[in-house]
């Protein structure tokens, strides 16, 4: 004998409770846990610019780099640490910098924006 409810059995019930009770995760998304050691910087890119456009870091240290967009997708990239993420609108990018070698790095935007996107240049200086 199967048991059913409102013409659903009792395997269709199973799988809607399944689905109930991990979209939220789906929708929310699994965000790491930070460090709560680390160093937390605010980065934002629009169209066309990088805010601040000199990043500070220290050498030996852990970053939190929170990477958001004020308006269309973007790329952040820093070539010379073989960085490449991502950043939409609405989903902050979180990247985290594991004692990076000292130097002054280039950062761009890695996904055409418009007609001045070639602009979007910051510097990321780990002293």
């Amino acid at each position: 004998m199967e048991f059913s409810l409102c013409g659903l059995t009792f395997i269709d019930m199973k799988k809607c409770l399944c689905v109930l009770f991990f979209l939220p995760f789906g929708i929310l998304g699994c965000r790491k846990s930070s460090d709560p050691n680390a160093e937390h910087i605010k980065v934002v890119m629009k169209k066309y610019s990088i805010n601040p456009a000199m990043i500070h870091v220290k050498a030996g240290k852990t970053t939190e780099i929170e990477v958001s967009t004020a308006d269309v997708q973007h790329g952040f990239d820093v070539p010379g640490l073989n960085i490449k993420e991502p950043v939409r609108a609405g989903q902050p990018t979180i990247i985290t910098l594991k004692s990076p070698p000292k130097g002054d790095y280039k950062v761009v935007c890695g996904i055409i924006c418009g007609p001045h996107h070639d602009d979007m240049i910051a510097r990321l200086i780990v002293e």
